[in-house]
Formats: C-alpha cells, sequence, structure tokens
C-alpha cells in the first residue's frame, strides 16, 4: 500500500509538471519563438527536474509513475496511443540509465534509489544534476534519430537544454523554498 501511495504522488507531481509544460511553458514559447523542426523540445522543460529528483530519491519506484504520466499527457495532447507509450518508453530508458550506470559504479543494485545506501553520503544536489545531464543526453539521442535524419541535429542540443534548464529551475525554486520549509516541519513535529 506504501508504494502504491508513493508512485501515485510521483504521478501527482508529474501530471502537474507536464500540464504546467503544456499549458503555461509552451505556450509562452510559441509566442515567442518562431516553431521550426526542433519544435518538438522546450527551451525549459520542467518534468525533467521531476523526473530527476525523483530518480535520486525513489529510485525505480518513480519509473512507472514516469512512463505513465507521459502517456496520460501524450493521450490529453491528442497524440495516438503508439505516440504515448514511445514517449514514455523513451523517457523510461532516458531515466533508468543514469540510475543503473550510477548504482553500477556505486557497487550497488541496479534500481535502487541513489540517496540510499554508499551513495547517500553525496550530495543530493549533484545527484541530481549528474542524473539530470545523462537523462538528458540519452533523450535527446533518442529523440534526434526519432524526429530527425540526423542523430547530431539541433534537436539533441535543444533537449539537453530544456532538460537541464528544467532541472536548475526545479532545483533553484526547492533550494529557495528550503528554509520555510524546513522551518514548516520543525513547527509540525
Amino acid at each position: 500500500m506504501k508504494l502504491f501511495l508513493h508512485q501515485l504522488l510521483l504521478l501527482a507531481l508529474m501530471l502537474i509538471a507536464l500540464v504546467f509544460q503544456f499549458q503555461v511553458i509552451w505556450k509562452l514559447e510559441s509566442s515567442l519563438l518562431e516553431y521550426g523542426p526542433v519544435a518538438v523540445a522546450s527551451l525549459m522543460f520542467v518534468p525533467h527536474g521531476i523526473r530527476s529528483i525523483a530518480i535520486v530519491l525513489s529510485g525505480a519506484k518513480a519509473l512507472l509513475p514516469i512512463f505513465v504520466a507521459h502517456l496520460i499527457t501524450d493521450l490529453a495532447l491528442g497524440l495516438s496511443l503508439v505516440a504515448g507509450v514511445l514517449s514514455g518508453a523513451v523517457s523510461l530508458v532516458a531515466m533508468a540509465l543514469p540510475l543503473i550506470l550510477i548504482n553500477f559504479l556505486s557497487h550497488k543494485r541496479s534500481y535502487e534509489p541513489l540517496a540510499q545506501g554508499n551513495t547517500e553520503n553525496l550530495s543530493l544536489f549533484r545527484l541530481v544534476i549528474v542524473v539530470g545531464a545523462i537523462s538528458s543526453l540519452a533523450n535527446g539521442a533518442i529523440s534526434a534519430i526519432r524526429y530527425s535524419t540526423s542523430p547530431l541535429d539541433m534537436v539533441a542540443v535543444k533537449y539537453f537544454v530544456g532538460d537541464m534548464m528544467g532541472v536548475a529551475v526545479v532545483l533553484m525554486i526547492l533550494l529557495a523554498a528550503k528554509r520555510p520549509l524546513m522551518a514548516l516541519g520543525s513547527k509540525l513535529s
């Protein structure tokens, strides 16, 4: 039951981030920038920050909510079921890659949360940055192949920049909210 609630919370956070992305950020970008062949990627993809933090804190438990959130969002946007499954699968592969690699380097089981075990002494901030960077490179490479003819296209660069800007924005918001959240937590305990 605890795992289900955990995954439900992650799914809700991902859906909120994706709705914000498509209803606010993409509309703002489309009004400011001319759409071209790289319009499949955003210059600031906030959900990637949420995904990166979820992988660091939850490990493999975050993969199903990430997949389902992308599937639901794509279907809500009017894309086909195949496109939604493909989008979810790309996100799943891109987010599993850093989890597996960092755990391999740390001599841990592949799908353990990165915030536990012998990586728990590493800065969570740095882990989120590394997870965000590795997964955005994988996401950009897969998406460049999916959306264009050359893997070294501007699509990959835009995916990398957008994903990393999303990680930076989410981390800045969390850092700015750290003191008030800690104060609230101490009052509640």
